[in-house]
């Protein structure tokens, strides 16, 4: 495994270029640190083995570190208290065809772009979604994995932008509601929190991990199963999850047959969830 420098054009025999042979993480960098970075750690090490590559996730960590450290001591970069840090994980170079040769060495570049200013907006307002049309192909074997190839979730971008809206839900190829286009979801019915399975489709996010975690070990209900759009338009809340924009309420969801479904955005279960997890990031 070797740590790519940032200005290092990639090759174009570079096996993520080629066949999105891959995997990658998105942080959240607050006042110099990473937020839940135990959590990407562990994904990148789980993903990394899911798709056959050997990484050393102890250096790897390290090098998180130092990365972070640079920017933060380096004159040349004015970056602001909060920003993102992509990891990227490739299956290093060899030539055509599929198979990695035996001399192909993984590499690691690190990439950092502003946080997304419009998300605080969207914290207070509440997200407008609509239900994707594109699905989510069955795969147990990358299921959950966040590997490089996202033809998926360019093609449910799409769908996006055209309607206007600000994000998807995301359901599999037999109607199971999975995910939104960039994020994991959760719903609150009878006092309880649901989240999909993953078991076939779907990434799993660090923030879905974490909350997880987090209930599981206090005891609170949580349900993690196969549920469909029906369910959802029962909840009193949903909410998307992912590293950047933490838990994000949605405040309506327009259905297939173009109705509208509304929740509370000031539910009180999501304040207590986005507590939750900003006490995980402490």
């Amino acid at each position: 495994m070797i740590i790519i420098p940032n200005a290092t054009p990639i090759s174009s025999s570079d096996r993520a270029f080629n066949y999105g042979d891959g995997v990658f993480t998105t942080l959240l960098v607050h006042r110099n640190k990473a937020e839940l970075k135990p959590y990407h750690l562990s994904r990148l090490k789980h993903d990394a083995a899911a798709i056959k590559l050997d990484i050393d996730i102890k250096a790897l960590d390290v090098a998180i570190s130092e990365h972070i450290d640079h920017i933060a001591t380096s004159s040349c970069n004015d970056l602001e208290s909060k920003y993102v840090l992509k990891v990227h994980i490739s299956g290093g170079q060899a030539g055509r065809g599929y198979a990695r040769s035996e001399d192909s060495v993984v590499q690691v570049r690190f990439s950092q772009h502003p946080f997304p200013g419009h998300y605080d907006a969207m914290l207070r307002k509440g997200l407008s979604v609509i239900c994707a049309q594109t699905r989510l192909a069955i795969q147990p074997l990358l299921a959950g994995v966040k590997h490089m190839n996202r033809l998926e979730q360019v093609l449910i971008k799409h769908e996006v932008n055209e309607a206007g809206a600000d994000d998807a839900i995301v359901c599999d190829t037999q109607d199971n509601v999975i995910e939104a286009s960039a994020g994991n979801l959760f719903f609150f019915y009878n006092d309880a929190w649901y989240t999909p399975s993953l078991k076939g489709s779907g990434v799993n996010g660090v923030v879905r991990q974490y909350l997880i975690d987090s209930l599981l070990n206090d005891n609170h209900e949580l349900h993690v199963g196969e549920y469909q759009l029906s369910h959802l338009q029962s909840a009193s809340a949903v909410v998307m999850t992912n590293a950047l924009m933490g838990v994000m309420p949605v405040r309506e969801l327009r259905m297939p047959d173009f109705s509208m479904v509304s929740f509370d955005v000031k539910n009180k279960a999501i304040e207590v969830l986005q507590q939750r997890l900003n006490d995980g990031k402490r």
